[in-house]
């Protein structure tokens, strides 16, 4: 997906590349040793989080995303998490299908690692080597309009 303009083209550039890879590639499976563990969401605080070198008060839709019960995405794009395994103590392989939401192509699937700073912040990297850091933010302290979406439906 290409867009003009850098700012604009982040976000739908960010979550569609980390779903880049194809399906048979993504189907890695556990280790028999045990190393791998299948988990039913990622560690990680529901709510807004924004690019790590972003204040939270100047998040904008080029920098927010929303990391929801069964995925997160951004202002026109969704990643729903199919298949999250725990490779060590702070790391995740998640498989996802990523997709437009202003467009009817099929969601692309692909793998994306999860590394976890706590439960409030994460930088992901997928196969392709893109990577991206983003921190949880308080809605409180987030400008309008993310501060006043009601987002419990999709966080709860």
């Amino acid at each position: 997906m290409t867009k003009s303009g850098a700012i604009t083209a982040f976000l739908p550039a960010v979550m569609l590349a980390a779903c880049g890879q194809d399906a048979a590639s993504a189907a890695g499976a556990p280790t028999k040793s045990g190393a791998a563990e299948a988990f039913s969401g990622l560690p990680l605080k529901r709510g807004y989080y924004v690019a790590s070198d972003t204040p939270c008060a100047r998040a904008s839709n080029a920098t927010v995303l929303l990391l929801r019960r069964n995925g997160v995405g951004g202002a026109r794009d969704f990643c729903e998490f199919r298949k999250i395994e725990r490779l060590a103590p702070n790391t995740y392989r998640v498989t996802e299908a990523c997709g437009d939401l202003q467009d009817q192509a099929p969601p692309e699937v692909g793998v994306t690692t999860y590394t976890l700073s706590g439960d409030t912040a994460f930088t992901s990297k997928n196969a392709h080597g893109w990577a991206h850091s983003a921190r949880y933010c308080a809605q409180s302290s987030l400008p309008s309009p993310w501060r006043e979406n009601d987002i419990r439906d999709v966080t709860g």
